[in-house]
Formats: C-alpha cells, structure tokens, sequence
C-alpha cells in the first residue's frame, strides 16, 4: 500500500474512503490502468469494519446478488474480512495514502477537482468518488463528563473486560450485541431512551429482554444520561434521578450521515432532514457537482456487497463503460410482467401499488430482490385458512375473493380486494396463522415478498408501515367484531387508535378495575385470570389477532361504571392497538344493532368461561403458560403415567435421520402427571426465522419448520432458540456406538443433536431440529414407537384446543 502518487499529478480518480466501497473502486481502476489514490482518515483500512468488536461475524448478504469486482470478500469473521481486504490491497499495490482526513473539496473552471486534507496536501484529479461511512461522525450525547478515558464509541474485545460495572447507551443492534456480549462477566446497565426497544432486531430484543429477566442485566426505559463522572453516571428517567456506577460507559447511538461536510463541498441533499442522503443522477453523480460521484454508507446502501458492487459500477461509468447495477437482471427476471429498466418497472409498481409509494427507490431494489409473482387463474387458491404462511401480497392486476369458513363449516366470501390493494398484514405482524382463504377472481397477478423482506421495509419505510398499521387494525375490527359492517364506517373507530407495548409480566388492567379501553392483541400472547381466594385462576390465554376488554365496554354503554371482570397480564412482550373507551362507545352508540350482537356474544363467552373453570384445568393451563408450551402449534407430551422409560422414542428418532442423531431429550418441564421433552414445539412466532441470514428456515403450511441444506452454519437460530431446541452439530454418519451413547445421553438428559452430510464438509457445523418427520410416511416416529401411547403430540388451533386437550390427559390427583 504504498504511495506511488504525486501530489501535483492529475488523477483520474481520488477516492474518499477505504472501506469495502472505496477499496472494490480502487481494485477496479488498478485493473483498467487508471492513476488514483484512496484518503482514509484513519490509521487502518475500512474503519467501520475495523471497529466491529473483535470474532464480529461478518455476512454476504444479499445472498441471492452477485458480487462484482476483484476485492475479495465472503462470509466470515471480522479479522479474516480484514485480512483479505489488506492482502489484496497489498498485492494490487494500491496507492493508499492513512491518516488523510479530505476537508476541502472544490471544483475548478477547467472542471478538475482539487482535493486538500487536514495536513495541507492536495490532490487534483478528473473524477472524485466519495466512498466515506458514517462511523466518522458518532452521535454525542452532550453531558458534561463525555470527554472521560472510560468513555468509548465502541466495545473492542468483550473478554477484555471482566466483573466490571459497564454502562452501555443505545437501543439498536450495535447497542443490544454488545450488551449481550459483555452481560455474561460484568454488570451491564443498558440505557434506553424511549419507553420500549423500537429499532432493533426482535432476535436480539427478545434476548435482551430475556437476559433482564434473569438478573444479568439491568435494562433503563425512558432514562437518558445526566452527566458522567469517574466511575459513576448520573441517570434521568421517568421515577427522578438516579446514580449507577460504571467503571466504563460505551455510547453506541449511531452515527449521522457527514451532511455538513457534503453541503460545505457544495453536494445537494434529498431533504432537511439528517437521514437524507444526497441527491444522485446516473452513475451516482452528484446532480449538483460533477464529476463527484458517491457510493457505499453515504448512499444508504449499508450492506458491504452492495458498497463493493457499487464501487465496481462507478468506476466502469467513469471509464465511459457503464454497466447496468449488479442487481439489474435479477430484477427485471423477477419482474418479467414490466417492461423497461429495474427502476422503471419499480415506479410503475409504485403507482399500481400505494403502499409502496412512500418506501424510497434503492431501498425498493433490495427489498424486490426477493419478490415472487403470481399469474393466477380463476379460482386458483393463493393462501388458505389456518395456512401457517406469512409472507405479504400485494394486487398488481385482476381483484381476489376473500372468503371464511363459517360455523356451519362452509366456506363464505367476505369481501372481494381489488387490484391496487393488498393482504396478509395480519399473519406478517402477529405471526398467526391465516384468517382466511384468499381466491383469484379471474385473470390475477400477485407480489408475494417474505415476511423477513417486509418486516426490513417496516421498519427503514415509516409511510408504508403506516398504511400497513392502519389496514390491519380495520381489518382485525372487521373479522372480529363488525363484520358485517363495510370497511370505511370503521374507519372512523381506526383512525382513533393508538399502539401501546407491554413488556413480560406487565398487568395491562385488573379484575375490579373501571374499563377504560379496548384493546386488540397485534404480537405476543396475554393471559386472562380471575381471583379465587388467594389464588389466580387461569381463565384462558389470548394470541395474536385476538381481542379483549370489549365486555365491561359494552356493558359500561347501557350501565355506567361496569368494572372489569378479569387481569390480564401479558405472558411475552406484546404490542397493542388500543381504542380509549369514548371512541368505542360512541361507536357503539352509533350503530346500536351492532352492540345488541355484541352483548349476545358475550352472554354465550360468559357461559363458556363459567364452565371451564373447574376441575383444577385452570392451573394446569397457568402451568403450561409458565412452560411457555401454549406458543407451540405441535407440542410432544409423555404421560408419565403410561410411560415404562423403554427409550423407543430416542432410538426411532435416531433412526429416521441419516446422521443417527436425535432431535430430542428426555428432558424437560413437569405439567402435573405431564412431561415436555426438549423437542422443537414449532413455535406460533418462531424467534429461530428471524435472523438467519440465507434464509435457511422456512416454514411450511402446516406449520412445521425446517432447516434446508442451505444452511451455513452461523449458529443464529440456535441463539435465538429460548428452548435449546435447536443443536449446532458436525455432522457424522450413524454409528451403533454413536446411537447407543446418544440414548443414554437423552435418558439422562444430556443435549443430543442432528446434522446432515449434504453439502457439509465433517468441520462446518449446522442447525438441526425436529422437523415432524416431514419425509417419513406416518407422522412423528418417537409417537408411532412408542408401545404404550404415552408419547404424543397436541396441535392446539385455539386456547380452547388447548384446554380441552389438557383436560383429557391430566390425572387429578398429580394435581400440585
């Protein structure tokens, strides 16, 4: 990485910047011959990259793009990603010149561009290619105390750091990894400005949440910092001041775009705000000075291979051989039913698609990467009722049916959605089965994008999340309460809506209580019980989808004050769309028919409640939820009272995998004369899906989740799992002492895993898990081994499933 440049030499190109962007635009001119140099303000290469804490896995994603260009780059750990980068750097020769921080930028009458750093040197060249991230320009907090030694921006090496008081400020991914990966060996308190953790990961939130429950963090809502001194910090939240010690305080609160350097070189921004980017033409020119160029973080393209594409591109555009993105030809495969370019077909989308319009052009290219469209006949099925899929559609041309299956078992049409309009809101945010099927009504074109992709579009695209928000609280109104009402008179009750979150454990109102509001369940799961004596009764549990609180509401409209007749305490962190109680009775007052069948259905629920609270089911339903076995849709159950521990469940399932491991333990929580063994319960809302980074898990239809051979290894899912019921294994071929110490391993509780030869060589690890025997004809082989039929399996559709199902297996007198 030598200087080969002189400063009075005429580059061709003077790139900004030498992360992955700046570094595959170098590579590229070093291939055609052209002279440049790359400024980087610090001391190493791609700083942002360098200051990832130390064994950081770095991921290829998008896994479906090509990578252009000669840098290297691929799946792996922080310190190989960097080695590869300052090798290739070093047999290129690339003229790198460290420590040059670019103030000034100015372009001259002849069109040259002058380039000067915070030493005094300058550089001229033809073309300027700003390849800077945003790690340069770390938020502050703005106390007093900032400045201190043991104040960082970011966690270098968590094993450095043992039984230490460690603060850590910030509610994103960055902050939550680095709370989680020092939490272990320190006490960590993790500041969180707002009431609830919004921008980060669910993976990663849900850990975070888990680890306070167990006492290894302390976790600060609505706090901010006050003030910083040694080995203490001053600390704001809701209940007044606090002091907590710290021996180290991280600040991981992002870093902000270099707007005012850009504005003071003269670019233009796309808007006022911070997070605006600035505002390119073709080939990333800047539109207001030419010749500048800008690609990689400052762009808002933040994924590392797309930096590289994009360094290849612009300077192919600049060698006056422009080549279409990387992700041009994907696109346009995807889209075949369009014509023009990827950006063309997209706006056309925009136009056809409201939702879409307000999510920004670049951001819309990722996300349709993973699109699939549909070309549908008349009649043809789209999704189904109780189908466990989740991903989001979307009607480009030709209108659908929606239809439901009634209490007499047949199936009745709802409403029809015309072309413009979309579905399946409702299983992407709660994770809930479909509520209805969904049938092409005539000639019908749809969008179908994973719920992972439109989960990224939620939360980067504030307009479309809205649109979304908004349809599925209309439409859950709809389906639940007033369906025979059309959808513009709920409007009214909608628009008045709010969305609360409840954390774990959190008493969202109680028995006694005066109704207030109404509440819809978007995510989680809740409890309602009832005070018998002394104790609780569990009365039942509500999942996503489902409603409560609307009895003493419509009560309290014909007799004022009614009370609420039950808690309910959130069993998961929830989020609720709440109707305070004037907009919901003046809806009711509004439409008096509608609170007549209302009052009818909850003499009926009333009825029914009655009836299911004896026999002592109540406490074993509070059992089960304290297991957290009601959030599996097939959850395996040995009667320990039929049960002679012969082990025919472990061998059989060794049997039917090609790697002879099992996929279970027999381990696990005692339910009165009920053992749940560790085995997958394919959860409702599977944490596992949430950050695998090739898509590897999928779910089927019926519900049962699957590893695929493309796994690579990354050990997400298994962290993500709050059960252990997911393994990293090397996988091996079945051997009889391999089967016989796997179950006298599972007899004595011992982790037994699964793995699989395809694709794998004997070092990578992969994830296993049950996957219900999805290949083997007959169902599950640990429930058809099992000689006595102590071994077998509930798939609960309804709480009342559930309860009902429970009744029959448990014997009261192994009742606590």
């Amino acid at each position: 990485m030598d200087s080969v440049v002189s400063d009075t030499a005429v580059l061709d190109i003077a790139i900004i910047g030498s992360g992955p962007a700046g570094l595959s635009a170098a590579a590229r001119a070093a291939e055609r011959g052209l002279r440049c140099v790359v400024l980087e303000r610090a001391a190493h290469l791609a700083d942002t990259v360098w200051a990832y804490q130390k064994r950081k896995l770095v991921m290829a994603e998008p896994a479906v793009l090509p990578q252009r260009g000669p840098l290297p780059f691929a799946a792996g750990s922080r310190e190989a990603v960097l080695d590869a980068w300052r090798r290739h750097a070093e047999d290129l020769r690339l003229p790198i010149e460290l420590g040059q921080n670019v103030v000034s930028l100015r372009r001259e009458a002849s069109g040259l561009l002058h380039l000067t750093s915070a030493t005094g040197r300058t550089w001229t060249a033809r073309h300027v290619v700003v390849a800077v991230g945003t790690r340069g320009n770390p938020r502050r907090l703005g106390v007093p105390g900032e400045e201190l030694p043991h104040v960082a921006d970011r966690l270098v090496d968590p094993d450095a750091h043992v039984d230490e008081e460690i603060v850590v400020v910030g509610a994103g991914d960055s902050a939550l990894e680095i709370a989680l990966a020092l939490c272990t060996h320190n006490r960590v308190h993790l500041i969180v400005r707002t009431p609830e953790i919004v921008r980060a990961k669910e993976a990663l939130e849900r850990e975070v949440l888990g680890r306070r429950d167990l006492g290894q963090l302390q976790i600060h809502f609505s706090t901010t910092v006050q003030a910083i001194a040694p080995g203490v910090v001053d600390l704001q939240g809701a209940e007044g001041q606090e002091r907590v010690a710290a021996d180290r305080l991280i600040k991981a609160i992002g870093a902000d775009p270099p707007r005012r350097l850009l504005e003071r070189w003269g670019l233009d921004m796309t808007g006022p705000g911070h997070d605006a980017r600035p505002s390119l033409g073709a080939h990333y020119e800047s539109t207001s000075l030419p010749g500048v160029h800008l690609v990689g973080a400052v762009t808002g393209r933040d994924l590392i291979k797309l930096g590289i594409n994009q360094g290849f591109e612009v300077v192919e555009a600049i060698a006056g051989e422009p080549v279409p993105p990387a992700d041009e030809d994907l696109l346009c495969q995807r889209l075949t039913g369009w014509h023009g370019s990827a950006a063309q077909r997209l706006d056309t989308l925009r136009d056809a698609l409201p939702v879409f319009q307000g999510a920004d052009l670049e951001l819309l290219r990722e996300i349709f990467l993973d699109v699939t469209v549909h070309e549908l006949a008349d009649g043809e099925v789209i999704v189904r009722e109780n189908d466990y899929t989740d991903s989001f559609l979307a009607i480009s041309d030709g209108r659908v049916a929606v239809r439901k299956r009634g209490a007499d078992g047949r199936e009745h049409q709802v409403t029809e959605l015309q072309a413009g309009n979309f579905f399946g809101e409702m299983g992407l945010l709660s994770g809930r089965r479909r509520n209805a099927t969904v049938v092409a009504s005539g000639p019908t074109r749809i969008l179908e994008l994973p719920r992972k992709a439109m989960l990224k579009l939620l939360h980067l695209a504030p307009s479309v999340r809205k649109e979304i928000d908004r349809a599925f609280l209309v439409r859950a109104l709809r389906s639940f309460l007033f369906p025979t009402l059309p959808e513009g008179e709920i409007w009214w009750l909608a628009a008045r809506a709010r969305v609360a979150r409840v954390e774990r454990d959190e008493v969202i109102f109680r028995e006694g209580d005066p109704a207030d509001a109404f509440y819809l369940l978007r995510t989680g799961m809740v409890k309602l019980s009832r005070a018998s004596g002394d104790r609780e009764v569990i009365l039942t549990y509500l999942v996503a989808g489902n409603y409560f609180g609307e009895g003493s509401l419509i009560r309290g409209s014909l007799e004022e004050g009614a009370p609420r007749t039950a808690t309910v305490t959130a069993i998961f962190p929830s989020e609720l769309v709440v109707l305070e109680r004037d907009a919901f009775v003046s809806f009711l007052d509004a439409h008096p028919a509608e609170r007549d069948r209302l009052l009818h259905m909850l003499e009926e629920k009333k009825l029914s409640s009655l009836e299911s609270e004896a026999a002592g089911i109540g406490e074993v339903l509070g059992q089960l939820i304290e297991t957290e076995a009601v959030i599996g849709t097939d959850v395996l159950i040995i009667d320990n009272h039929k049960c002679i521990r012969c082990g025919n469940c472990i061998a059989a399932c060794e049997g039917v995998h090609d790697d002879g491991q099992a996929r279970l333990s027999l381990t696990g929580d005692q339910v009165a004369n009920l053992l749940l063994p560790n085995s997958c319960m394919q959860c409702e809302n599977p944490l596992c899906m949430l950050d695998c980074p090739p898509d590897a898990i999928v779910r089927r239809p019926g519900g049962e989740i699957l590893i695929k051979d493309t796994c690579i290894g990354c050990g997400n899912c298994a962290t993500n799992c709050p059960y252990d019921n997911i393994f990293m294994v090397h996988p091996r071929k079945p051997s009889l002492t391999g089967r016989v110490g796997d179950f006298l391993g599972g007899l004595f509780g011992s982790l037994l895993g699964g793995g699989r030869e395809r694709g794998h060589s004997v070092e990578q690890e992969v994830a296993v898990k049950c996957d219900l025997c999805r290949d083997v004809r007959g169902g599950p082989a640990c429930v058809r081994s099992c000689p006595t039929g102590a071994a077998l399996r509930l798939e609960p559709q309804d709480p009342e499933d559930l309860r009902r199902s429970v009744e029959e297996l448990v014997d009261p007198g192994d009742l606590l």
